[in-house]
């Protein structure tokens, strides 16, 4: 019998929550799956299995697997379909999931339903708008088959039922039945899971009958759920109801114990549940209840994606007890934040950081600057450079970097200028980076002799420029029909690397071609040195010249071209050519056929004679 699926669900564990985080900052490398279009289904239903089981974490791989096995008829064995409903369902193919979920026997000894399939698939189902009557079908199917249930699984669908209208007393129909069969739920927890649905939902006198009526049948709520709903009360302004919610919980409620919630959130971080990990976390966290570190940055860093200002909580509560994100999760948090437009909010955390002594070094203002800088909170990222300076550290030239790109970004030109001076001033002598940040934006200023100052200036402290660097620069004065100086720029990128060089003329070629300064270009085109790879540029000026009408100019440098470059005429005449289906003309594209064919540089065989 092939591998059991329960080996792609995994108990999530703080240790793996913390490998997943520090993987995720790391530089990818990606496993050399097979294509999907790669290998013929397996032979046997063994060796498929063996094959599903390689590819499961690819999902096109996956999902072209499934379809050759489909196409060929291949009969999957259960533990096969169980691996592939379990795949899916780490990939968050849901439907795909339940459908092969659907074709695994009931009453098989050999091959009972997987608990961790079956308890992931009804939390995803539970969770999925829409979804929760199949959500109910699994939970029948498991309880006719003896399925052991545990805490995420029941949890979240009781909680997602206790939602609904009338849900109480189908929550109070399921943890009767489930608690005569014994199984491995934490109680405790799954109350607070229900209580906090309803809370939300705003049925607060239910929550309360519901404390008292799960508290009777040994599904004792603890702490956590008593002060759900206190708390609603007091929101709601009945300040004797929660006084005596208050009372009841001194009584009769019991103490949250750390561990359990631990694992109840990050299993549902692991299963992709994140909402519900939130939801479970705020009402740990708003109580003031303990919760781990490494918990809260597996929340920081999940949470953020979809709930930023969530995620913020959770870091602020993180460090007002004393405590910092990892450097990893603050960085996701803060990406988001800027997506979301929350420089204020990402400003409050730096400060709360800085106040309580976060940075340590230069690298840690560094993120700080940066993001300020992103955010658009230039003023604040300013006065944090002046603290790095205060503490006689050395500021990182990136630190610099990403204030002038914010300054730049902002049109804040002056203060670009005396952050400028001040680098020098303070011995940080300004990169590449630094030079096309301000070329860039004075390019776009049109202030050509701000430009040339900055790249004469580049050349006088060895600085070698880029093609970003010459391309900004020759574009702007290919633009103010500077020619000549255009020409001297371009001629300066000629000592550079052969690869900048020729990405440099195409697009020096191109910026000619835009202004319709079709000569100039013919004359740069005839003028490159022999070693400069320029099959592109040549493609770029006959492609422009065809659109514009100048078939005979065309003509005329595709002689030049056989006779000065007849090496790699061909090449270019095939490029040319596929280009041309993209032409702005058919007229065009025609009249150049016509003297192609009459100088037998096309033949009749040509698909391109079919124009004619």
């Amino acid at each position: 019998m092939g591998p059991q699926p329960h080996a792609f669900l995994p108990r999530f564990t703080a240790a793996a929550a913390a490998r997943a985080l520090s993987v995720s900052a790391r530089p990818h490398h990606p496993t050399p799956y097979p294509s999907p279009a790669a290998a013929a289904p397996a032979s046997s239903p063994h060796a498929f299995h063996a094959h599903l089981a390689s590819v499961a974490p690819h999902l096109p791989s996956l999902l072209a697997a499934l379809s050759r096995a489909r196409a060929a008829r291949l009969p999957l064995p259960p533990a096969t379909r169980a691996l592939a409903a379990t795949a899916l369902l780490r990939h968050g193919r849901l439907p795909d999931a339940l459908a092969h979920f659907r074709l695994l026997p009931d009453s098989d000894p050999t091959a009972p339903l997987p608990a961790p399939l079956c308890n992931s698939l009804l939390a995803a189902l539970a969770s999925s708008a829409g979804s929760l009557a199949h959500a109910r079908k699994v939970l029948d199917r498991m309880l006719a088959g003896a399925v052991e249930l545990d805490t995420v699984g029941f949890g979240v669908f009781v909680k997602a039922v206790g939602r609904k209208d009338d849900g109480l007393t189908e929550v109070l129909r399921l943890v009767d039945v489930v608690g005569r069969q014994g199984s491995r739920i934490n109680r405790s927890v799954v109350a607070a899971m229900v209580i906090d649905g309803m809370c939300r939902e705003g049925r607060i006198e239910g929550a309360w009958r519901a404390l008292e009526e799960l508290r009777l049948r040994g599904w004792k709520p603890d702490f956590v759920a008593y002060r759900m709903v206190a708390e609603e009360f007091r929101v709601a302004g009945r300040v004797e109801e929660e006084g005596l919610i208050l009372k009841q919980k001194r009584k009769l409620g019991v103490a949250p114990r750390k561990a359990e919630y631990r694992e109840c959130v990050l299993e549902l971080v692991s299963n992709r549940l994140v909402t519900e990990a939130k939801e479970m976390a705020e009402a740990v966290v708003l109580g003031d209840f303990p919760i781990d570190d490494d918990v809260l940055n597996v929340l920081v860093g999940s949470v953020s994606d979809i709930d930023v200002d969530g995620a913020a909580m959770f870091c602020k509560f993180m460090m007002g007890k004393g405590r910092f994100p990892s450097t990893e999760v603050l960085v996701n948090l803060c990406e988001n934040l800027c997506k979301s437009n929350k420089g204020g909010e990402m400003w409050e955390i730096f400060r709360v950081l800085l106040e309580k002594g976060y940075c340590k070094n230069a690298r840690d203002y560094h993120l700080v600057v940066s993001f300020l800088g992103k955010a658009g909170k230039v003023r604040e990222a300013y006065d944090v450079l002046k603290e790095v300076k205060r503490k006689r550290l050395e500021p990182d030239i990136s630190s610099y970097n990403a204030l002038m790109e914010a300054l730049c970004r902002n049109d804040l030109l002056r203060p670009a200028k005396k952050l400028w001076d001040e680098m020098f001033t303070s011995g940080c002598c300004p990169n590449l980076h630094t030079y096309n940040i301000l070329i860039t934006k004075f390019t776009e200023m049109g202030e050509s002799q701000e430009v040339q100052q900055l790249f004469d200036h580049m050349f006088q402290k060895g600085v070698a420029p880029d093609c970003a660097t010459y391309t900004s620069f020759i574009t702007m004065l290919c633009q103010e029909n500077k020619y000549e100086q255009a020409l001297e720029i371009f001629k300066k990128s000629l000592t550079q690397d052969a690869e900048v060089v020729s990405s440099v003329l195409s697009m020096f070629i191109l910026a000619l071609c835009n202004q319709g300064n079709f000569k100039a270009a013919l004359s740069v085109m005839c003028s490159v040195p022999s070693h400069v790879e320029n099959l592109n540029s040549h493609v770029i000026l006959l492609k422009n010249l065809i659109d514009v009408g100048e078939v005979e100019m065309a003509m005329e440098h595709l002689e030049w071209i056989r006779s000065n470059c007849s090496s790699n005429f061909q090449n270019i005449m095939n490029e040319l050519m596929a280009s041309l289906s993209t032409s702005a003309s058919l007229q065009n594209v025609t009249k150049l056929i016509q003297c192609l064919h009459s100088q037998r540089l096309v033949d009749d065989a040509d698909p391109w004679m079919k124009l004619m």
